[in-house]
């Protein structure tokens, strides 16, 4: 009986030692409860998760950085190097996620059933229920903690293994408050994974500093490896030489998606099995040459899941549709597709194609047998240094031709464009958000009118026993500095008036039509495309979308305030 005991003992305090990867103990160790493949875990259906796993194990790495798209095994990935960390190096570990909601549910959801599958762990359970709960466990060995991504948790405790999920997601300094709690062991290990989200936060730069490897498959005719990128290597048909973009037959477009190798040019239908040669075959490609020693950090992006979860077309419908919201100045789809498909950090500048300003061939000098006003707007600088002035003709229905694009340098100046170009007093409009009454003082002295941009949607308005809602105020009459009386002032709707432009300026509506502008064509091109819409929270926690500036938007205010000048004179065929 003694005999026996000790050689249960003997067998527990002496196990032989586990020379497999951490994936092939993860299939025969642990199972999990919403596997797509059963409750097992098969690495041979994710392959570009073995790298990073092999990592976990390895002691000349400190650091392992997985940046990937969303459903291609990121958190399953983690729940894995963790479970295989308690079991085999038990230590002090800690898994971060982004807030106390995502913790609570993670904890209960996916990490506790996987450490209850593995008999290793379950079997250190302890006895008191209260050293259990849905995040955290004191095991006979070590301690598990699981927390949100904040001052509060993040503060005292030594721990060995940390593993932080949604990265992108956390408040700034959290990334490195998390690598604080580490220092005190040498052996130390920190697994950091996320889908992108900003150019430049703390996760991008985590995952920049580390060796950058890219999964990348494998041609099927040169047998070179290639990196799935969406913008090089997807192509497709469209009928875009008969139709515009906006009535592209989607379901058309997907029949002729295919992914071209750069090397070869070879092209690979999206079938499971040239799916399953081009992945079985693929494999990492470093690009980063001066990476931080210790730090592996890896990428990969939908391409590379099998056509029965994401087929490519799928991808490309998607993309265009998300372009096609971008043209209207909502870029949040665009930025999920390429963030959360693409795996990409977003950074506006590179996804914001400056839109071509395409100059039409009628002679601004001449006549306009349609021109019933012309306008000029003047959008003026702080102090007053330096003012852009966009003058333009209209027709009745709300057609148009923009005569000329100025910059002047003093309202002397401005005046002179306004006798060449013959524009009469009463309609020319002066901005006056920056020093509003030497602004009101001067355009008193011509007889200008005065406009000022607003938050509001619409201003009320009474048409004889009811009332109207229009995107301008009734003009309003403040006596400036100077003691002169002052021009009619207009208030007028940033939100509407922006989408109004929006619609002229990418041909859904009226004719809106440019000049040549000679040396100011670029200027005018780059501040007519300054401002995109963003969903933005209120304080109240709904989501609505605003317009946003990201580059100078002189052109863009004038022309705004164009619109307003030709809704005040009723030049629109319909008021809305």
């Amino acid at each position: 009986m003694v005999e026996e005991l000790l050689e249960e003992v003997s067998r527990a305090c002496y196990l032989p030692f586990d020379r497999s990867t951490v994936y092939e103990w993860a299939e025969r160790s642990i199972r999990l409860r919403e596997s797509p493949y059963g409750n097992q875990f098969k690495a041979e259906e994710t392959p570009w998760l073995k790298a990073p796993l092999e990592c976990v194990s390895d002691p000349t790495i400190e650091t392992i950085v997985l940046n990937c798209a969303a459903q291609c095994g990121k958190t399953v990935s983690m729940q894995v190097a963790a479970a295989w960390a308690l079991a085999n190096y038990p230590g002090p570990t800690m898994i971060v996620m982004q807030d106390e909601d995502a913790t609570k549910d993670f904890g209960k959801e996916r990490m506790l059933p996987v450490i209850e599958s593995c008999k290793v762990l379950k079997d250190q359970f302890p006895t008191d229920r209260h050293r259990k709960t849905n995040t955290e466990i004191f095991f006979s060995s070590c301690t598990l903690k699981m927390g949100a991504a904040n001052n509060n948790f993040l503060r005292s405790w030594s721990i060995r293994w940390m593993f932080g999920d949604e990265v992108s997601a956390w408040k700034p300094g959290m990334v490195a408050r998390s690598r604080q709690r580490t220092v005190r062991y040498w052996n130390r290990k920190l697994w950091y994974s996320s889908t992108p989200e900003t150019f430049g936060d703390d996760f991008d730069n985590e995952y920049r500093s580390g060796t950058c490897e890219v999964w990348s498959l494998c041609c099927q005719k040169c047998g070179e490896l290639f990196e799935p990128n969406f913008y090089d290597c997807v192509k497709w048909e469209t009928n875009e030489t008969t139709k515009p973009e906006g009535e592209w037959d989607f379901e058309a477009v997907a029949k002729t998606v295919r992914m071209e190798c750069p090397k070869c040019g070879y092209s690979h239908e999206n079938t499971e099995s040239n799916w399953r040669a081009m992945v079985n075959g693929g494999g990492y490609v470093s690009t980063n040459p001066n990476a931080t020693p210790r730090v592996k950090s890896y990428t990969f992006n939908q391409l590379t899941l099998p056509p029965s979860v994401m087929p490519w077309s799928s991808l490309v419908v998607d993309f265009l549709k998300a372009k096609r919201q971008a043209a209207t100045g909502y870029l949040s789809p665009l930025k999920e597709f390429c963030t959360l498909r693409l795996a990409q950090p977003w950074k506006e500048s590179e996804h914001l194609d400056t839109e071509n300003i395409v100059a039409a061939t009628y002679d601004p000098s001449s006549d306009w047998d349609d021109e019933i006003h012309r306008f000029m707007t003047v959008d003026c600088q702080q102090y007053l240094e330096l003012f852009y002035v966009v003058i333009r003709a209209w027709a009745a229905g709300g057609a148009s031709r923009l005569l000329t694009f100025k910059k002047c340098a003093s309202f002397d100046e401005v005046r002179a464009l306004q006798l060449e170009y013959k524009v009469s007093d009463s309609k020319t409009f002066v901005d006056c958000g920056y020093e509003y009454h030497r602004v009101l003082a001067e355009a008193a002295k011509h007889k200008w009118m005065g406009m000022r941009g607003t938050d509001l949607v619409d201003f009320q308005h009474a048409v004889g026993t009811g009332f109207v809602r229009r995107l301008y105020s009734k003009p309003t009459r403040v006596n400036p500095a100077s003691g002169r009386v002052s021009p009619p002032v207009f208030r007028w709707s940033n939100p509407s008036v922006k989408d109004i432009l929006q619609v002229l300026k990418t041909g859904r509506s009226h004719k809106w039509e440019i000049c040549d502008l000679g040396e100011l064509a670029d200027d005018y091109a780059l501040q007519i495309d300054s401002e995109r819409k963003r969903e933005v929270q209120d304080k109240n926690g709904r989501v609505k979308l605003t317009w946003q500036r990201y580059r100078e938007n002189h052109a863009w205010d004038c022309e705004c305030m164009q619109v307003v000048a030709a809704s005040i004179c009723k030049v629109f065929a319909e008021e809305s």
